[in-house]
């Protein structure tokens, strides 16, 4: 049997619209969270950062993988495959940033300056917008696959 390209068959989806978005998102979640946390973790005006602003900068940065991988699951329910490794990209990035701040140490005034980070840190102020996109990304996933499921059903019933 020939292989056929997408064009050839009028039924056929275009699957890279899809992927093209999700990387987008990706790379925008990246900028937007990583500039949160050069903002958080940079020293103004001869402050100099405190353990807790590496912490919650580190955090914001590794609260980003979740993102990435609602992202991932989102794009596997709409018919995304090899088009998603592109987000790993981005993941490993935040990954590395992340995790460099939270071995920061803070000021030399700072109380707790070798603390380590708490359950209560992944929630902090800079995560929210991440938790927020997972909840949102996690409903349209599941969403494209209780349709997907109903289809699947309905077809059956048709052909049974």
């Amino acid at each position: 049997m020939p292989l056929t390209v997408a064009t050839d068959n009028p039924t056929a989806r275009r699957i890279w619209p899809i992927t093209a978005m999700l990387f987008t998102v990706a790379v925008v979640v990246m900028l937007v969270n990583g500039y949160g946390a050069a903002i958080q973790s940079t020293a103004f005006f001869g402050v100099t950062p405190s353990r807790d602003d590496y912490i919650s900068a580190g955090m914001a940065c590794l609260t980003t993988l979740p993102v990435f991988a609602a992202l991932i699951w989102c794009g596997w329910q709409r018919g995304s495959r090899a088009g998603l490794v592109l987000i790993a990209g981005p993941g490993a990035v935040m990954v590395v940033v992340g995790l460099h701040l939270l071995g920061m140490v803070g000021a030399s005034k700072d109380p707790e300056p070798g603390r380590a980070p708490r359950l209560a840190d992944l929630f902090g102020d800079l995560t929210l917008l991440n938790w927020g996109a997972v909840v949102v990304l996690v409903a349209i996933a599941a969403t494209t696959h209780l349709l997907r499921l109903r289809t699947r059903r309905t077809k059956k019933a048709f052909v049974g």
